[in-house]
């Protein structure tokens, strides 16, 4: 299988994943009974409306019917803002719920998590529990698209266990429907199909044909999904199951004038199509025009209505329609279209990576296989990113679940305090009256009155000593727990810096490196305690070798990879005859990256692991006066006679990648008396500035800060260069960030 190919497989399901996630919610949720003039029309009396609750009614209906994302999110934030100042606590949780629906479809899942986190606290103070039902499961489809799918699972069955009881049919089956979407997600294909079967059973029951659509065709696209998924001879009947349920949902849509149920359905239909004209050669014309039949459908309802969020995906199945009819030139028009198209929107550039595999297909499709492959790549690139920004919105979870649960033991406490003064004030204001009414007439009665008084009051001072005691005791238990952790803390920091100073002894101190170079400078800054840079060093003979490398992470992952280099390293040199011709810095490389591939038992067309390292490595024969260098990603920097040269790396890294069997190359290098060169990683050049996110240190900033220090003593060069680093950190106001990455620059001169 060509490599293209295997990138194709790896990425294409998740960005179709994410795309039909955003199109579902935006459907099942979309209204089919007020269009956009409705919303419109309440938008003219809204402006009309004093500040009140009226207004905010007017404005709730709004965002909950109108189908244009920045509209919605407009007229939420006016609804917060007017909720906060009137201090209504429902209408400020809907206008959360209302804002997180629309980050949601830009795909600002932080923004979207954050809004709906503080709607689920006010409807949980509210005890609202159908409100809070509601915001469970749009919080678990957030969370589905960001691939925490058992978090999403507890959430949905959260939100199911609410209606249940609330006995909301109609909402019950929307349930399933999104865990059946969930479960596709998972390639838990017949799981889903019971879920969709349990939604379809409870909407055919209530008479909701709204609800059946999404239901047909949540089982048609659980079909396509393991159609696209698998690859043997039941291919056509997964295919033609997808097509029944299509269609039977496009069928009750048109029934009752559902414009979004059509189009949840239509770009599928006109994919289907398309895959089965390529599976049927005899009725391929026929299947084709069928495809053209139903994008054209979708595309008039699309300019009709303005649901741009179908746009995509009835444009993806036309580019497709043309490549097989083999209308290039069309298909290369549309395309560009299409993205035009996308980029006129606001963030617009965040639903390209759905374009891309229409892209990969026209390419291939004409043979251009170096672009094909290219935007493959850029889709693998984009998926890494993706699942990066995915761990970010996991932590934020796990952070609000807990601050969650401290808010509800903190406001159960408070309840209780409540209380216990409601009752104290009540008995008070119970004796002033029975004093006031008796007086000096009822003198005994006022007597066994206070003595009665004074019981209760003693029996309330014990309960609230019992409660004391009971919350000093908790207090005790939180400060053994903390002890434990800290001490836990200090076990695990005490063993990460013993493994420092293992690793510290793996390297060669200055005294070693020294007396191998004469000159030499070295800034090694681990991020963490430990490193995953390190440099090693070794002459022999004649021979002196040097390499500086950047395993893949930082800290203890990192380090153990560098352990493992170090080890490599040192093997390599000692079986192999250093004096012989052909052994060269490249060889080694190749050596290298083979033990780190069967270390790391990586395999040649699984690139799920990505482990390993970039590496410069250089030898000097002392007597030939001449350098050999080869490396991995990192590059080597030659100072002679004022001017900096730089010997480019080849750009693969130690470890699986597609070029595993292409050698390394050899850079010969006759030195020169008082040249200088410098080898480093890219800790120091992706260092983010304190002042500016987006701004980084740079390479050419890293070569133009050696150019200015070379004429002066290592130390002093390395105090300057230092000194430019933590500037770089340091913001206006003194406060230094945190480093990125793990530094390492090794200078050695030639005398």
């Amino acid at each position: 299988m060509p490599t293209f190919e295997l990138f194709k497989k790896i990425n294409l399901s998740s960005f179709r994943k994410s795309a039909n996630l955003l199109t579902v919610l935006i459907l099942i949720t979309l209204s089919t009974n007020l269009l956009a003039q409705d919303a419109d029309s309440l938008l003219l009396v809204a402006r009309n409306l004093p500040d009140n609750a009226e207004k905010l009614e007017t404005l709730n209906e709004i965002c909950s019917i109108h189908p244009n994302v920045d509209t919605v999110e407009k007229y939420a934030q006016i609804e917060l803002s007017l909720a906060k100042q009137l201090k209504l606590a429902y209408y400020e949780a809907s206008a959360h719920d209302n804002l997180s629906w629309a980050s949601h479809c830009e795909l600002d899942f932080m923004t979207a998590m954050s809004h709906r986190m503080e709607a689920i606290q006010i409807w949980d103070s509210l005890g609202r529990e159908s409100d809070l039902a509601f915001s469970y499961m749009n919080y678990a489809t957030t969370l589905m698209s960001i691939e925490s799918y058992i978090l999403a699972n507890e959430y949905y069955q959260k939100s199911f266990e609410i209606y249940s009881r609330l006995g909301d049919s109609a909402r019950m089956s929307r349930v399933c429907q999104y865990l059946g979407f969930l479960n596709i997600g998972n390639m838990a294909y017949d799981i889903a199909d019971e879920y969709y079967n349990r939604a379809l059973a409870i909407n055919t029951r209530t008479g909701n044909r709204r609800g059946m659509i999404f239901d047909y065709s949540g089982l048609g696209y659980s079909a396509l999904e393991r159609f696209h998924n698998q690859e043997n001879d039941i291919n056509l009947v997964l295919l033609q199951k997808a097509k029944l349920m299509m269609l039977e949902s496009l069928r009750l849509a048109d029934s009752i004038g559902d414009i979004s149920g059509q189009l949840n359905s239509l770009p599928k239909l006109s994919s289907i199509y398309i895959s089965e004209a390529k599976l049927d050669s005899k009725r391929n014309k026929q299947l084709l025009d069928s495809s053209l039949y139903y994008y054209r459908i979708g595309m008039k309802n699309v300019d009709e209505y303005g649901y741009d969020f179908a746009y995509i995906d009835l444009q993806s199945a036309y580019i497709n329609y043309l490549i097989q009819k083999k209308m290039y030139a069309k298909a290369y028009a549309a395309i560009n279209e299409t993205e035009t198209e996308i980029l006129r929107h606001d963030g617009g550039e965040t639903n390209l990576p759905m374009l891309y595999q229409a892209r990969i297909n026209y390419y291939l499709a004409i043979g251009n296989y170096a672009e094909a492959y290219r935007y493959s790549n850029r889709q693998y690139t984009d998926l890494l990113r993706e699942n990066s920004k995915n761990k970010q919105y996991k932590l934020m979870q796990t952070q609000f679940a807990t601050e969650y649960t401290a808010k509800i033991n903190r406001r159960m406490l408070e309840e209780r305090e409540r209380e216990l003064t409601h009752k104290i004030k009540e008995m008070t204001q119970l004796r002033i009256i029975i004093v006031t009414l008796v007086g000096l007439v009822l003198v005994s009665v006022l007597a066994v009155l206070f003595l009665i008084s004074t019981i209760k009051r003693k029996h309330t001072n014990a309960m609230l000593d019992a409660k004391n005691q009971q919350l000093a005791q908790a207090q005790r238990n939180l400060l053994d727990h903390n002890r434990l952790i800290n001490e836990a803390n200090r076990k695990i920091i005490s063993g990460i810096r013993y493994a420092r100073h293992i690793q510290d002894v793996a390297m060669p101190n200055d005294e070693l490196m020294n007396s191998i170079f004469g000159e030499c400078m070295i800034i090694f800054r681990p991020r963490d305690i430990v490193s995953g840079d390190f440099y090693w060093a070794t002459q022999i003979g004649r021979y002196k070798a040097l390499a500086v490398a950047d395993c893949t992470g930082h800290g203890v992952p990192g380090a153990l990879l560098s352990i493992l280099g170090i080890s490599m390293l040192n093997d390599l040199v000692a079986s192999s005859n250093m004096h012989a011709p052909e052994v060269s810095p490249a060889r080694l490389l190749n050596s290298l990256r083979t033990k780190m591939r069967e270390s790391l038992r990586q395999k040649a067309d699984d690139y799920t692991n990505q482990d390993g390292m970039d590496i410069a490595l250089c030898v000097y024969d002392t007597q030939a006066q001449c350098l050999q260098y080869a490396g991995a990603f990192r590059p080597l920097l030659l100072l002679r006679r004022g001017e900096l040269l730089q010997f480019e790396a080849d750009r693969m890294p130690i470890g699986a990648n597609m070029n595993v069997n292409k050698p390394f190359t050899n850079n010969i290098i006759d030195i020169e008396p008082n040249d200088i060169v410098y080898l480093y990683t890219d800790g120091i050049t992706d260092q983010f500035k304190a002042d500016d996110d987006a701004a980084k240190f740079t390479a050419p900033r890293l070569r133009e800060l050696i150019m200015a220090n070379y004429h002066k003593p290592f130390p002093q060069q390395k105090i300057a260069i230092e000194k430019a680093i933590d500037d770089w950190r340091t913001s206006p106001t003194g406060e230094m960030i945190h480093q990125t990455d793990d530094m390492l620059l090794v200078g050695v001169k030639f005398c």
